[in-house]
């Protein structure tokens, strides 16, 4: 709580000019109003300052916070942990009659079992990961697509059990439809809200584009930018030129990628390079986040201080010039009033300058802290 009164003004006229014998400014000692008495009258300044408390607003110092600035934490390349240390992770395999294709003489199925065990295998031991399956009731006929597209189910729950994972996965066969974007719903209401940007992953295993009528790249868009920001990736079997494209959409809207694989000796390739994309993906969300967070608490804490001390100085200069105003009317001697309103005007400018100042200090001090959170981008690039 800001203080009024004697105190106030005593924090001002010390902290801007002088006090208890200390070094004057320079405004002070070049402005005679400012350092010695009227003729006739035995000690003008201790009049001008006693008038003066009367009229004291809030004290100064206390416009004057420090702005919270702070680092990132970075995920480095590392054969362990490539994939930037995310806390949960849900697999999305797709059951849809089309996955019994096959490509390179193997089944599209079993390129997602090996894509689905990758991701597992270079998953932090410590993160959480659970297995969604969509498509697997009904089959692909007309007859068999509305139990198909209903048809999401959590198989396997968030946890690090990785072999209760492994045989979940191989435990998918191919049956129905595709319903991308129900599943991409289910998804998200499986992860937690507050999450990091990059802390939780969508990965989805599918060789086509949804079958079902939804809209997957609206619910990924508003994944990504709704209170789980997760990212949505996407590996795609030989998935033709139209639908690959439907599919990338979908990544991209999830602030994710997009990986077509067309051989099958491209999935480990295609994992290393999915969690590399993660990880880079990650880093630039936090130090983003960083230097907008800098940004903000900065121009909030100048703002409060200009917006302080100008309020402090608009009001002490009208509560001043009234009085004096009001005893001019009346035929009153102002001559020392006169006097105090140059010593305050003196010392609203010193105010002035050390907001000025401060300001300047917070923008190096900002300049500093975001070119170091740069520089350690930088190094794991």
């Amino acid at each position: 709580m800001r203080r009024t009164g004697y105190l106030a003004l005593t924090a001002m006229a010390c902290g801007l000019s002088a006090c208890d014998g200390g070094p004057r400014s320079r405004e002070d000692a070049s402005n005679p109003a400012a350092t010695a008495p009227a003729a006739g009258v035995k000690d003008s300044s201790t009049e001008v300052d006693a008038y003066l408390r009367r009229f004291a607003a809030e004290n100064p110092e206390t416009c004057f916070g420090e702005a919270s600035v702070g680092s990132a934490t970075f995920e480095a390349k590392s054969n362990e942990q490539p994939i930037g240390s995310p806390q949960r992770v849900l697999i999305a395999v797709d059951a849809s009659g089309s996955m019994a294709g096959r490509v390179s003489g193997r089944s599209k199925l079993d390129l997602a079992h090996a894509a689905a065990r990758s991701f597992i295998d270079g998953l932090p031991a410590e993160a959480e990961v659970g297995l969604l399956v969509f498509g697997q009731a009904g089959d692909n006929t007309a007859r068999g697509k509305a139990p198909s597209c209903g048809a999401i189910s959590l198989t396997v729950p968030l946890s690090r059990d990785r072999a209760a994972l492994i045989r979940g996965v191989s435990a998918v066969k191919p049956v129905g439809w595709t319903p991308l974007a129900a599943a991409l719903r289910q998804a998200e209401m499986l992860l937690v809200e507050g999450g990091r940007p990059g802390t939780q992953v969508i990965y989805v295993v599918s060789d086509g584009q949804e079958t079902c009528g939804g809209d997957p790249v609206d619910v990924a868009r508003r994944i990504n930018a709704g209170p789980t920001k997760a990212i949505v990736n996407i590996i795609g079997f030989a998935v033709p030129t139209g639908e690959a494209a439907a599919l990338a959409a979908v990544a991209s809207a999830g602030g994710g990628q997009f990986i077509n694989v067309d051989a099958g000796n491209q999935v480990d390739a295609v994992a290393a390079r999915i969690r590399e994309n993660g990880r880079q993906a990650a880093n630039r969300l936090a130090e983003s986040g960083t230097t907008a967070r800098n940004n903000l608490s900065t121009s909030g804490t100048a703002a409060e201080a200009q917006l302080c001390t100008s309020g402090i100085i608009a009001r002490e200069r009208l509560a001043v010039s009234a009085d004096v105003a009001k005893k001019r009317i009346a035929g009153q001697d102002v001559a020392m009033e006169e006097r105090a309103e140059k010593v305050l005007n003196d010392r609203h400018k010193a105010l002035e300058r050390r907001t000025a100042a401060f300001v300047e200090r917070l923008q190096a001090k900002l300049g500093r802290a975001n070119d170091a959170v740069a520089a350690e981008a930088a190094k794991v690039r």
